[in-house]
């Protein structure tokens, strides 16, 4: 079994967008749209890595 290399830049995307969605409940509903952008890159990383691994 392979050790992997942990991506932080996922994580602490996936933290931010976390807290803009709680945001978005307490807050207001505009937190919804970093949330998004955040996911949009996140989604983007994972299929970065999956390409540099083939």
């Amino acid at each position: 079994m392979e050790k992997r290399k942990i991506n932080w830049r996922i994580i602490i995307y996936s933290l931010i967008a976390l807290v803009c969605l709680v945001l978005m409940f307490i807050v207001d509903w505009l937190f919804i749209i970093p949330a998004v952008i955040l996911v949009f890159l996140n989604q983007r990383e994972i299929i970065k890595d999956r390409r540099k691994k083939k």
